[in-house]
């Protein structure tokens, strides 16, 4: 996925919790579909969701399936506030056919989706993906887009340094710095002036976590607090890592736009990025050879695994006129996601077993491995933070990596900042 896309999902994913509250009703059942036309095919879909960067692959779906069906597909990619518009179509009766949801709405929104869980393409796609989009045993939700967060790293410059396989722990993580220092190699070089950097770090320790929803849960309850995450003094010993080996406090000061030129050029041989990376960097350095592994924050190779999120899912609304013409339509997305979604200008990658995603470079490959082999979360452990919460991640973590707070007082100021984000959306 492009930076500018991905940047966009992340402003639209915080701004989900809380928009529904007082809406009522249930998840009623869609007819899946098979992708063939209506009888008469007179019928017209509407569509709400994507962003900027999809639309020449998206005129060029619409165009093709009503050429192919009859259908006519009229969709509308929305502007900076996407829920806040969608709250209001639902509440005055003109709510889409099918709209683009990110991965942790369905607690919020799965009161407007049908029941997908009898359509054609449930059993094509990757299990982890379906597991964010089901809701009491129904799956509300078609993934279209996954995403892997890990550890971007260059392999030529650990092969400099003779290293010869990546780091599964944290001791290995910690070597493998030592190595490429003692090499005359960079390690580390974070943006860490960039708040979505920080959240997905961060993120990491709720990933690991042995239930990540229950324990957000106990958050909001009051039961817990940050500093009860089980591997919160190892994310301290992480962060440090990527500070110490790498810029430093002046981190803070330094953005994704200059990581990308120094990290293409050679100029540290790791960051904390994931296959949202993948494009600018080649568009910077088409030879560079790249790949990606999953963050340790163990010492136990067996808990280590890479973070993978659902970012887009399209649900069918349960108020549709037009169920079956939709379910129809997400089905034949499915059969024909090579061309539309992967070949495309979208060049996302769909987790359906359908597809080859060799053209989308060795970011994506390694994820796919990752997932293939069970060592894959199915979240990057931010999903269930109130909103808000992502942003105010960065200001804490920022005083810490420029020396003007120690671990305590980090957790203190980040358990605050939550604290205050629940009060406002009243939980």
């Amino acid at each position: 996925m492009k930076m500018k896309s991905f940047t966009a999902l992340l402003l639209t994913g915080a701004l989900a919790a809380g928009l529904l509250a007082g809406c009522g009703g249930a998840p009623s059942a869609a007819p899946s579909g098979s992708g063939a036309a209506p009888e008469g095919g007179a019928v017209t879909l509407s569509v709400y969701g994507g962003t900027s960067p999809m639309k020449e692959a998206i005129d060029q779906m619409t165009t093709d399936y009503k050429a192919q069906t009859g259908v006519t597909v009229e969709w509308e990619i929305p502007g900076d506030e996407p829920y806040t518009l969608l709250k209001t179509r639902f509440a005055s009766n003109e709510a889409p056919d099918i709209f683009d949801l990110a991965n942790g709405d369905y607690a919020t929104w799965g009161v407007r989706c049908a029941d997908l869980t009898g359509a054609d393409w449930v059993s094509h796609m990757d299990e982890t993906a379906l597991a964010a989009a089901t809701v009491e045993g129904k799956v509300l939700g078609f993934p279209y887009a996954v995403e892997g967060n890990g550890i971007v790293y260059n392999k030529a410059l650990f092969a400099q340094a003779g290293i010869d396989k990546v780091p599964e722990t944290l001791d290995e993580l910690e070597d493998t710095c030592k190595k490429l220092r003692a090499a005359g190699i960079q390690p580390f070089g974070e943006a860490f002036k960039e708040w979505g950097f920080l959240m997905h770090i961060f993120g990491t320790t709720v990933a690991y976590e042995k239930d990540p929803r229950a324990f957000c849960d106990e958050l909001n309850a009051g039961t817990k607090t940050l500093g009860d995450l089980a591997n919160i003094d190892n994310f301290f010993r992480l962060y440090d890592l990527t500070l110490d080996y790498g810029k430093g406090a002046e981190s803070v000061g330094y953005g994704a736009a200059d990581q990308v030129a120094d990290f293409a050029a050679g100029k540290m041989a790791m960051i904390k990025q994931g296959t949202w990376y993948g494009d600018p960097l080649w568009a910077t350095n088409p030879d560079l050879d790249i790949g990606l592994f999953a963050v340790p924050l163990t010492n136990n190779a067996a808990d280590t695994k890479l973070m993978t999120s659902a970012t887009r899912y399209f649900s069918v609304a349960n108020t549709s006129k037009h169920a079956a013409e939709a379910g129809a339509f997400l089905n034949w997305i499915y059969e024909n996601a090579q061309k539309y979604l992967v070949d495309s200008t979208m060049r996302v990658a769909p987790p359906y077993d359908n597809v080859d995603l060799s053209n989308l470079g060795a970011l994506n490959e390694d994820m796919q491995r990752y997932m293939a082999e069970g060592k894959a979360f199915p979240i990057f452990g931010t999903e269930y933070f109130p909103s808000g919460f992502v942003t105010d991640i960065a200001t804490p973590l920022q005083a810490y990596a420029a020396g003007m707070a120690d671990e305590a007082a980090t957790i203190d100021a980040l358990q605050k900042a939550y604290e205050n984000r629940l009060a406002a959306q009243g939980g």
